[in-house]
């Protein structure tokens, strides 16, 4: 079985997007709306990779960084943004992530990000 994906986006459209790659590709795919309902599915779960809306303010980039860590300390963190968003990448960089797209860049490769 394939390693488990989290989530944590709240936007339906990209999160129907993530989970239909996903079943495609026969990864299980598990999704938080708010950072407690996602510490609680990366117990569960001990995702492999961890997709992160930075532009979502449901999801502060510090505190999201620290409890996924915390959560699950294997897990690749992948956060994307508005390709506008130099802050968000910027700081997100900086904090720790693994890996911080432009949104348009990580729909185009999200098969690569599910299989890696």
């Amino acid at each position: 079985m394939a390693a488990t994906v989290l989530m944590m986006v709240r936007d339906l459209m990209l999160r129907s997007r993530i989970e239909g790659v996903a079943d495609a590709l026969g990864v299980p795919a598990v999704a938080a709306a708010t950072l407690d309902i996602a510490r609680v599915r990366a117990a569960e779960s001990a995702p492999a990779v961890i997709f992160v809306d930075l532009s979502d303010s449901h999801f502060p980039l510090a505190e999201s960084l620290r409890e996924m860590r915390a959560a699950a300390p294997a897990a690749r963190l992948i956060g994307f943004a508005s390709h506008v968003d130099l802050k968000a990448f910027k700081a997100a960089r900086e904090a720790g992530f693994d890996l911080v797209l432009s949104r348009s860049e990580f729909t185009a490769r999200l098969p690569e990000l599910l299989k890696a």
